[in-house]
């Protein structure tokens, strides 16, 4: 469940949607929980669709917005930013027959034998659900809509993500005062989320390394991965570093500054019109150059919520970067003989600018050591 605590342009995003259902002749989209919930309404339900709960925004190309949530959702609501009035919501008691609302909203709309629009990961139940309350109608994927949508970001959003790294920044010096040979691994992902609350950060994200929390101790000789993703008024970065416990051997020093080398150079390609697959494959030729293969994208979108968003810089996504789009560049390697299974990589997020691209991570490339 999020809820917004400022006010966003939602009235411009439903502009911009309603343009794209156009074109894309979509009568209406149906957006269950999630980060495509918040990002119209300002307030999205606990995640889990039909049956567990009907929470659905209900967007017609023609005629006002609909919300369907339950009672307690609504109740929460009341403490959102949000572009919908509480009021306006239409609700339901659990164990009610919510399904039935959903009915009259889609008849009200006219919406009984229209092409309704939903997310690629909607959950089954709620299109079976659309399949019995309205037979007529044609669901279709709007996923590509609603990616076009959210890659974009406005300067909001932009200030969110900033907030966000500048987090990241902190978070990342905790990590090095924190790791030390002996230490367990809970105690340093404790330290380290502490930092990250501390220093404003909504969410616990710390990953590589630290999505499991074991009472394994470090070790001399471990490459430690510290990936993570703080969020700022639900807004979020992905960005990683490695902390080498003890000297690191020459090939995964070399390893390590390859990958700085290499984000340097795919940033100085970076810029509006160029595609994600050329990103990618820049990316990885750099990388195979200097004798390492390159064992996944390079990159993503980052924004709501995760760590993954549209656009994905791989190969044969020949979507153009636009300004204001914001992606992590990633290089990196496994490495064999080592205990701990992480990559050796870095990872920097970037904002597509006028000209080229902005590096929105202020954290050294340097080797550390501990």
């Amino acid at each position: 469940m999020s809820k917004a605590t400022v006010r966003y342009d939602w009235g411009s995003r439903i502009d911009r949607a309603k343009e794209l259902m156009k074109e894309n002749e979509i009568d209406a989209l149906y957006v269950g929980a999630g980060a495509n919930q918040f990002y119209f309404t300002g307030f999205s339900a606990y995640e889990g669709g039909w049956p567990i709960w009907l929470s659905a925004y209900v967007l017609p190309l023609e005629g006002e917005p609909a919300f369907i949530l339950s009672e307690m959702h609504r109740d929460i609501m009341k403490h959102a930013e949000t572009s919908i009035p509480v009021d306006a919501v239409t609700t339901y008691r659990d164990g009610e027959d919510s399904p039935q609302l959903l009915k009259s909203i889609l008849e009200e709309r006219d919406l009984e034998h229209a092409t309704i629009g939903l997310e690629d990961d909607a959950w089954f139940g709620d299109s079976q659900l659309l399949n019995d309350v309205v037979p007529d109608a044609e669901l279709v994927s709007a996923q590509e809509i609603l990616d076009y949508l959210r890659m974009r970001k406005d300067e909001t959003e932009i200030e969110n993500i900033r907030k966000a790294n500048e987090i990241a920044a902190e978070a990342h010096a905790a990590s090095v005062e924190a790791i030390e040979e002996g230490r367990p691994q809970y105690e340093v992902a404790q330290d380290v989320n502490s930092a990250m609350l501390e220093a404003g950060s909504q969410t616990m994200g710390l990953g590589g390394v630290f999505r499991e929390l074991t009472d394994r101790p470090f070790q001399q000789g471990d490459i430690v991965d510290v990936d993570m993703g703080p969020q700022f008024n639900h807004y979020a970065t992905d960005c990683a570093r490695n902390v080498f416990v003890g000297d690191p051997a020459e090939e995964d020093r070399r390893a390590y500054e390859v990958c700085s080398e290499c984000i340097y150079a795919t940033m100085d390609i970076v810029e509006p019109g160029i595609t994600a697959h050329e990103v990618h494959t820049f990316a990885e030729e750099y990388m195979a150059d200097a004798g390492y293969d390159q064992p996944w994208k390079i990159g993503h979108g980052i924004g709501l919520m995760s760590g993954h968003e549209a656009p994905q810089v791989q190969e044969n996504n020949h979507q153009e970067l636009e300004e204001g789009m914001v992606i992590v560049i990633d290089p990196g390697i496994f490495v064999s003989g080592h205990d701990l299974d992480v990559p050796i990589h870095i990872e920097d997020p970037v904002l597509v600018t006028e000209d080229g691209c902005e590096n929105l991570l202020d954290y050294t490339h340097d080797i550390v050591t501990v």
